[in-house]
């Protein structure tokens, strides 16, 4: 630990027993204290707080979390404090670099990365909140839900001292079981409500409840709430631009789609270069056919880097539909491939490419196919594939990886194994999607390309017969054949449209809007579905 600066965990926590140990657990080796601030548990919450050594206090709770958390920062004795809830643990990280942060006087708090699991734990989302900052009287919480100590940490310093961390919490309290045990949308909108009696249209405590109602799917409800919310606010509020996305994912969700662009529209008038409104309009031309001025966005979008809606590689997938379906495919292609580059694991944009050779739109070329990844990640993906059930698919990725051997004179040694497999791995099976001469063809071209590999292996090869030459073109030609005989016909359909918002529980990738002066909340409305073909 450091020898100058001491850190203080703090947490709230009521009836807790199932999370809070391992919420200490995952700070012990970096903090001095641990402060618990208990709300009225019921179950045994205290006593494992007390025997994992924290000091534990009382307070009844009032329904205002910002009282909660200031109790805890009045009891913190070290420099520095932390702050958790009990559902969160610290990811594992750098000791050393951790205490660095501490050592910075330039710096009064840091903006730590959240990462919540949602539904059942395989999809989670990203917020960026202060949650380390330094222990001083002024420094407080504000707001009795989507309580915030930025903005009191900014006005102290005249808007300096926050920055971010490559610090990780991961938060669990999103989980499916975990909202419908502790009925948060019930606990939340009676504390919005109250607040709401005391101060009639706050654009904040509305932005806050349209947020609980997109939760529950009341989607129209949302949005009133959100203009609402617009109507009361000057445009230099930290969360201005969270309250304009949300409008328009809410828009979105109500399929009212002309509505939809007109506030687009007076929106990026506004602020022409936010990643996500560009994306949503560009989504939105998508769903109305209007393909050149989809593809004019997306890419808009992609280069602003702004997007927290959509990762970088799926937006160049869909600017990769839009101008596959505006006839520009040689455009298509790029934005594919890119897309494939940046993350080899999303087979999307190779579907896509694959569709767009069935249908005869791009020609096959090997050269640039064949280069989507390193060998090894191939080399792994193909074999992932065909552990999950997709043979077809698993057969074009060891194709590419042997081309891919073929060019790289560097790895012509490991082709003779390969192309074994090649020929293993055809012979197990019991039928293609094909008729049987295609099948047959496939099973020869397999053995002939491995016969090539072995007189390359044996360095036969010579200048009146390139093994290698011969090689390429077999592969070329089995692949082709593959895809036009074997696989399904891949296509963008209107099924791309969901790839958007799914308004039903908890969001699904719920992301950080907050400005310097404002953090976002943590919870936004959007559920947003993993980009998948569709067999025409």
């Amino acid at each position: 630990m450091s020898e100058g600066m001491k850190v203080s965990l703090c947490l709230i926590a009521k009836n807790e027993q199932h999370c809070i140990l391992s919420c200490i657990e995952s700070v012990k080796h970096l903090v001095h204290e641990v402060v618990v601030v208990d709300t009225g548990s019921s179950d045994d919450t205290v006593l494992l707080a007390q025997k994992a050594g924290a000091r534990v206090f009382h307070i009844a709770w009032t329904g205002d979390f910002a009282q909660a958390r200031n109790f805890g920062l009045e009891q913190a004795a070290g420099d520095w404090i932390l702050v958790l809830d009990a559902d969160e643990v610290l990811a594992p990280g750098s000791t050393e670099e951790f205490h660095q942060l501490l050592n910075d006087a330039e710096v009064e708090g840091y903006f730590l990365t959240i990462i919540n699991f949602l539904g059942n734990g395989q999809e989670f989302t990203t917020d960026k909140v202060v949650r380390l900052f330094r222990n001083k009287p002024s420094y407080r919480f504000t707001g009795a839900i989507h309580e915030q100590v930025a903005p009191s940490i900014l006005k102290a310093t005249g808007g300096k001292g926050l920055v971010s961390a490559p610090v990780v919490i991961h938060h669990y309290g999103y989980l499916d079981a975990e909202l419908a045990e502790k009925d948060k949308f019930s606990r939340n909108t009676s504390i919005i409500y109250r607040e709401l009696a005391k101060n009639p249209g706050d654009p904040f405590l509305l932005y806050s409840l349209a947020l609980e109602h997109f939760q529950r799917g009341q989607v129209a409800e949302g949005v009133r709430c959100l203009e609402w919310a617009l109507s009361q606010m000057k445009g230099s509020e930290g969360y201005f631009e969270d309250v304009l996305v949300h409008t328009a994912i809410g828009l979105w969700g109500l399929e009212n789609l002309q509505r939809l662009l007109d506030f687009l529209n007076n929106s990026l008038s506004m602020l022409p270069e936010q990643g996500d409104l560009l994306l949503i309009r560009g989504m939105t031309f998508l769903t109305l056919k209007q393909y050149a001025e989809a593809a004019g966005d997306l890419v808009h979008a992609f280069k602003t880097g702004s997007s927290k809606l959509f990762p970088q590689y799926k937006i160049l997938c869909l600017a990769g539909d839009a101008f596959s379906l505006s006839g520009d495919f040689i455009k298509a292609e790029e934005n594919y491939l890119s897309a494939l580059r940046m993350n080899t694991r999303f087979l999307y944009p190779l579907l896509q490419l694959i569709g767009l050779i069935q249908r005869g739109h791009l020609l096959l070329d090997c050269d640039r196919l064949a280069r989507f990844c390193p060998l090894k990640n191939k080399d792994s993906l193909w074999r992932d594939l065909l552990s999950g059930g997709g043979t077809l698919l698993a057969l074009i990725v060891l194709l590419l990886e042997i081309y891919h051997l073929a060019v790289d004179p560097d790895q012509e040694f490991l082709l003779w194994q390969l192309s074994g497999e090649l020929v293993s791995l055809v012979e197990k099976l019991d039928s293609l999607p094909a008729r049987k001469p295609v099948h047959e063809y496939i099973s020869v071209a397999s053995r002939e390309i491995h016969a090539y590999a072995l007189i390359i292996d044996k360095g036969y090869q010579g200048r009146y017969f390139c093994a290698l030459d011969k090689m390429k073109d077999l592969v070329i030609r089995l692949l082709l054949m593959f895809m036009r005989e074997c696989c399904p016909q891949w296509r963008w359909t209107p099924r791309n449209r969901h790839l958007f918002v799914q308004w039903k529980g908890d969001m699904n990738d719920k992301k950080s809007y907050g400005g310097k002066s404002c953090q976002a909340k943590k919870s936004n409305p959007e559920r947003i579905s993993r980009v998948t073909g569709e067999i025409g």
